[in-house]
């Protein structure tokens, strides 16, 4: 992983084998933002995890040329990175949110730090009782 910041800008590129997730959150960590916007993502993965809808995920084991975007916000004073892609190859399009997804090739990752705003999120039991699998709703 490489990655550089100009302002409120990272441009970040996770290598073979990185964990999106994972170290975009590392990389918001170690600058200090817990409060962000992912413009883009661009690259592809080899193997991902997504939520479709309440209750419903699923592991994919393939190539996917991926796009996507989303936001950071903190959780108990961590960053934590919510992200939607959709993906594809010649076989499949698939779309969701990413718990977790390693790179294949490359992947870069376009964020913007919020300053002076602050986003963040808590668990919501009722959300927990109807079995949503990513049951943090965002306290803006």
């Amino acid at each position: 992983m490489e990655y550089r910041r100009v302002g409120n800008f990272l441009v970040i590129r996770l290598d073979e084998g990185e964990r999106i997730v994972e170290r975009v959150e590392e990389v918001c960590s170690r600058e200090g933002i817990t409060s962000g916007i992912i413009h883009s993502v661009a690259g592809a993965l080899k193997e991902c995890a997504l939520i479709f809808r309440r209750g419903c995920q699923q592991e994919f084991r393939e190539h996917l040329e991926v796009v996507g975007n989303g936001n950071v916000s903190e959780v108990d004073g961590r960053p934590k990175v919510h992200l939607h892609i959709a993906g594809g190859n010649d076989s499949r399009t698939v779309s969701g949110h990413l718990i977790e997804g390693v790179v294949t090739v490359f992947c870069e990752v376009v964020l913007q730090a919020l300053q002076g705003f602050e986003m963040r999120r808590a668990v919501d039991e009722s959300l927990v009782s109807q079995r949503v699998l990513n049951p943090y709703v965002l306290k803006p």
